[in-house]
């Protein structure tokens, strides 16, 4: 896509791809724990379905995305609407057929997007998050933290931008400082389970297994806890760690199926080599 005008767009573009789009994004970048070994959904491109992410949603291939650089009969875009369309073209990127010419163009076009709608408002939070989001996918450190410092810096009480901080500290493996991210994003949100969830699985990234352990069982049973935890150290290579705990979830509750499936799995595949207990069992 060369991102001159296509004719015969409806000025309802806009309006719709800010909402289907948008609302895909925030479903996407939102992760669901614990059944994963790739951390948060949404901190890495959009990929085949993994433990954290459902199928993705790809956009259309580049010659089918209707774009406009341009006003409508003399009517400037807003900046909620380069962000739409960046949006739009920047899920289209990350389609994993997408050849690398057409997705370093279609990255190009939506840093424009974002870009444009910053001239108009330097502190859209839509724009800077989307900024973020695109230099973290293009694997950018520095740039994505700091378009998510600038958002933070415009809208410190907003629970998305602290959680997107969360999401890209994940994103680069840095999980110390993921931690202090989730502690932030609980400061403005104290009862989202999900942040409380992630943090728990940071912690346990962190080898923090006890204060994993603790944090999670504010939101769920014990054996629910030991079995998050244990999936977790499968999914690092520690089967006998992980294997105790979810030992332990049975003992606990007898009718938790997923430990129970999960051992069976183990088991008929003769691992892990030996049964023994970790640091968890003195952590009821």
């Amino acid at each position: 896509m060369d991102g001159r005008i296509r004719s015969g767009v409806l000025a309802g573009l806009a309006a719709t791809a800010l909402t289907s789009i948008g609302c895909r994004y925030l479903e996407r970048n939102e992760p669901t724990l614990p059944n994963a070994t790739i951390p948060i959904a949404g901190v890495n491109p959009p990929a085949k379905p993994g433990f954290f992410s459902s199928a993705p949603k790809y956009g259309p291939p580049v010659e089918q995305i209707p774009i406009r650089d341009a006003a409508l009969k003399n009517k400037p875009f807003k900046a909620d609407t380069f962000v739409a369309v960046g949006d739009a073209e920047l899920e289209a990127a990350f389609d994993e057929n997408r050849n690398g010419a057409d997705r370093d163009q279609l990255i190009d076009v939506a840093r424009q997007r974002y870009t444009t709608a910053l001239q108009q408002d330097a502190k859209n939070k839509d724009a800077l998050l989307g900024l973020g989001r695109l230099y973290t996918w293009a694997g950018d450190r520095d740039r994505a933290l700091q378009m998510y410092q600038d958002a933070s810096k415009y809208h410190p009480k907003n629970k998305d931008v602290a959680f997107a901080i969360v999401r890209c500290y994940v994103r680069f493996q840095d999980w110390n400082a993921a931690c202090q991210a989730c502690d932030a994003a609980l400061a403005i949100d104290p009862e989202n389970r999900h942040y409380t969830k992630t943090l728990g699985y940071c912690q346990a990234r962190s080898d923090r297994w006890d204060d994993a352990f603790g944090t999670l069982m504010k939101i769920m049973s014990e054996s629910e806890a030991r079995t998050f935890l244990g999936q977790t150290l499968i999914a690092l290579g520690r089967n006998d760690d992980g294997f105790g705990q979810l030992r332990m979830a049975v003992t606990t509750d007898p009718q938790n199926a997923t430990a129970q499936s999960i051992l069976a799995s183990l088991q008929q595949n003769n691992q892990p080599s030996s049964l023994q207990q970790t640091a968890f069992e003195g952590a009821r």
